[in-house]
């Protein structure tokens, strides 16, 4: 409004909407606040700022997956850089790693704590497979991970394979310098019964042409066995040189029924030395305790070969620890209730899950997929 000041009629100044703006700012308890604020700690506030949105890229999915496919394409060309191993720490700075159980091996985390993808077939790679061989790899090479987690592999050594099919009698095995922790879909080598390379999968590596002899020689007498582990621990190993053999003392021992032995010679290169090892296997068997030395554990399926395995461990686990207090002084049941219980524990009688049929193993290895998820 205007004033008269000394007879002079004078106007007020209009306030533009911007200084309207100012004295409501003022008025207003957090723009005093941010107007009092020290400078440096408005520094840190930006500063702040941009690291959220850092933060928001390095934990997006795009950029987790990008900077997964570049190490694992790079830890399959042979020594690893020191550009791979700056990688390698970045990613276990910034990536989600899955906890591995106590039971892993020292040499499987001397590996580093970047696990790579067991389902790596991708792109032009998965062309050259159907479906079904897809996912069996990958179950195949989930198995080789499922030792390993539970501390059973022995570095490079040992072997699973699993027939791919009855027509072309070709199998799936490890390559031959691969430890079982870095094994995936991709890297399993295919051949035919006499060890002959048909794929050579991802890497380089060739096969233990030694140590596939013991499958091929199962696999070309049993057509029934699909799947072929063969490990030894050290229990096993204990077990296997007791004259008395795996005896019935636990459930894990029944379960695995009537067991085979043979007395291991090493590498079967001879043919009377093949035959011999499928005679003491019998046509009917599924597990054999190889003298001195480890275990073969057989199965219609991968599952069921996993779950003979397994007893087989827990079984000879529980022997030693008995063992000292003298074998004659061990309760064995007797041949009815051993019959018995390895047809209730096999699902032979009193199903449990009546809803569905599970075959041997499947409910067990399905829920240890779980975990490698």
């Amino acid at each position: 409004m205007p004033t008269v000041t000394n007879g002079t009629r004078v106007e007020s100044p209009v306030k533009t909407q911007s200084q309207h703006a100012n004295d409501d700012d003022a008025n207003d308890d957090e723009y005093r606040r941010e107007v009092d604020r020290p400078a440096d700690v408005k520094e840190d506030m930006r500063q702040m700022g941009q690291r959220q949105r850092v933060t928001m890229i390095l934990n997006s999915n795009e950029f987790r997956h990008e900077l997964e496919a570049i190490i694992t394409d790079a830890l399959k060309h042979g020594p690893h850089p020191a550009s791979l191993i700056a990688l390698q720490q970045i990613s276990e700075l910034l990536l989600p790693h899955t906890s591995r159980w106590t039971t892993v091996s020292s040499l499987s985390r001397a590996g580093g704590s970047v696990i790579v993808p067991i389902n790596d077939i991708r792109g032009v790679d998965s062309s050259g497979y159907s479906k079904s061989e897809r996912l069996l790899r990958c179950k195949v090479a989930s198995l080789y991970r499922l030792v390993d987690l539970f501390g059973w592999s022995q570095g490079i050594y040992n072997h699973i394979t699993v027939r791919v099919n009855q027509e072309q009698e070709h199998f799936l095995i490890n390559p031959f310098g691969l430890m079982y922790h870095e094994i995936t879909g991709s890297s399993l080598v295919k051949v035919d019964i006499a060890g002959n390379i048909v794929d050579p999968g991802s890497t380089t590596y060739g096969i233990n042409r030694a140590g596939f002899t013991l499958h091929s020689a199962i696999h070309k007498a049993r057509p029934d066995i699909k799947c072929i582990v063969h490990l030894y621990t050290p229990a096993v190993a204990a077990v296997s040189a007791m004259k008395c053999g795996l005896l019935p003392l636990s459930q894990d021992a029944l379960f695995c029924g009537k067991i085979s032995y043979h007395d291991y010679r090493g590498v079967l290169i001879e043919d009377d030395v093949k035959k011999l090892l499928v005679e003491d296997l019998g046509p009917i068997n599924k597990v054999m305790i190889l003298r001195n030395h480890g275990f073969v554990a057989c199965g219609e399926t991968i599952e069921e070969a996993w779950k003979y395995a397994f007893n087989v461990i827990n079984a000879c686990e529980v022997q030693v620890r008995a063992a000292p207090i003298g074998i004659d002084q061990l309760y064995l049941p007797s041949s009815e209730q051993q019959k018995r219980i390895a047809d209730v524990l096999q699902g032979n009688v009193n199903e449990a899950t009546e809803d569905r049929k599970w075959k041997i193993g499947e409910m067990e290895f399905e829920s240890l997929m779980r975990i490698l998820d």
